[in-house]
């Protein structure tokens, strides 16, 4: 059989596959369905291993479509979230403990990968080798990064898909409308009418393209394991086992400790609510792709304020990233040290923690994510950048892990965000 007839038998069983979905989520949830349809995604991948090609157009075309409606929601989300604050100490309040807490969460990822590293010696038995034809690529001077954030076109960052220029544009639309409407009351009130209708219509559309996940799961996960090279995994399975170990461990120990104990918050019934948002997480290894899904699962589900979601939900995808810039930073570190017959001490393991957390800044407005932010851990700890290659084929891979903890810390960081702020509302009108 020659390979456009696998393709398209590959096709055919995966379009049998939703069909079976449908039925499913019928009858159960759509969680369950979900869930049942990434493992059924990962089996197709593997029997019909490179013969993804047609499977991976309806994946992609699903993907395209909900990044579509990124940019739309960030704008009208983030501009109406702030002036739903209504005061410029509510937002202060909102924004300063929305970016302590992503902060925090990535140091406490950077901690629990960093013990991981040292603790399975990872590394020392290992000798790395550069990729033939691995050209080296360079982060941006600092100097760079930071006129990155500032567009001198809007609408040509918005074709580009540069999100941290419209989330400071938004931003700083949102504050103009609070203080605008704080001296002259209902002088706002057309302009807010409009971004409430736009809302409205971005969340509608949004929540028609949600219904159809179950089904996009089959593709991208099917897509994802038909093209994994797997010699390129074999070398590097320690660390891939130490990623998931790593991701994992901080989802549901760290975060769950931070739930209930700093939250006062039931983990079992938090992570139930946001399943949904993690399936989109690791089957599309997009943070910025699965905003629609976290906002909904925050506000429907979880009793998150649309501001707060929104606020954060934002920030997430621009800054902390307890999984490309907690856990994998550190793995990667420790592993080319002692791959190359050096020992981490205790000063090492401490600064590249502390370097953890700003590494998600100093590459917030560099595309290429866990690649690019292992590169700048490198630049810092003056590691020879090429080592990066051999990091390439696995990169795919992990990176399910990696933005399944993105998400998850950052809606945890949303829920924190929400018990806090209703703890000094309380204390405002005792």
């Amino acid at each position: 059989m020659n390979t456009v007839l696998w393709s398209l038998l590959t096709l055919a069983v995966s379009l049998l596959a939703c069909y079976l979905i449908y039925l499913l989520k019928n009858k159960s949830n759509f969680t369950f369905a979900s869930v049942v349809a990434l493992l059924v995604g990962l089996v197709i991948g593997i029997i019909f291993k490179g013969h993804t090609d047609y499977v991976a157009v309806l994946g992609t075309i699903y993907s395209r479509v909900l990044s579509m409606m990124v940019i739309p929601l960030l704008l009208v989300s983030l501009i109406k979230s702030i002036y739903s604050m209504k005061t410029m100490t509510e937002l202060k309040s909102i924004g300063a403990k929305s970016v302590f807490w992503l902060l925090f969460q990535t140091m406490l990822a950077a901690i629990v990968g960093m013990a991981l590293a040292v603790i399975s010696g990872i590394g020392k038995e290992g000798h790395l080798s550069i990729v033939d034809g691995y050209k080296p690529t360079s982060v941006p001077p600092f100097t760079q990064v930071l006129t990155d954030l500032f567009s001198d076109n809007l609408f040509k960052s918005m074709a580009d898909g540069k999100v941290i220029p419209v989330v400071f544009f938004a931003i700083i639309v949102g504050i103009a409308v609070v203080s605008l409407s704080s001296e002259n009351a209902g002088s706002m009130d057309t302009f807010k009418k409009f971004i409430d209708q736009s809302h409205a219509i971005v969340y509608k559309i949004i929540a028609v393209i949600i219904k159809l996940l179950p089904y996009s799961v089959i593709f991208l996960m099917a897509d994802t394991m038909g093209t994994s090279d797997y010699k390129a995994l074999t070398p590097l399975v320690t660390i891939i086992v130490l990623t998931f170990i790593g991701c994992f461990f901080h989802i549901y120990f760290t975060d769950t400790l931070l739930l209930k104990f700093v939250g006062k918050t039931s983990p079992i019934a938090f992570f139930k609510a946001i399943v949904p948002a993690q399936l989109m997480a690791f089957s599309s290894r997009s943070s910025t792709g699965t905003l629609p899904l976290y906002v909904e699962c925050l506000t429907k589900k979880s009793r998150v304020p649309e501001n707060i979601a929104n606020f954060v939900g934002s920030l997430g995808t621009t800054m902390g990233m307890s999984g490309c810039a907690g856990i994998w930073p550190p793995l990667l570190s420790v592993y080319a040290i002692q791959s190359m017959g050096g020992h981490i001490s205790l000063a090492q393991a401490i600064v590249i923690i502390v370097l953890c957390p700003i590494i998600s800044f100093g590459t917030a407005g560099v595309p290429g994510g866990g690649i690019m932010l292992a590169t700048a851990m490198f630049v810092t700890l003056g590691l020879p950048v090429e080592l990066i290659s051999i990091f390439a084929g696995i990169d795919a891979f992990v990176d399910m892990a990696r933005t399944t903890t993105n998400v998850t810390s950052s809606m945890v960081a949303a829920k924190l965000v929400t018990k806090s702020e209703e703890k000094r509302k309380i204390a405002a009108t005792a």
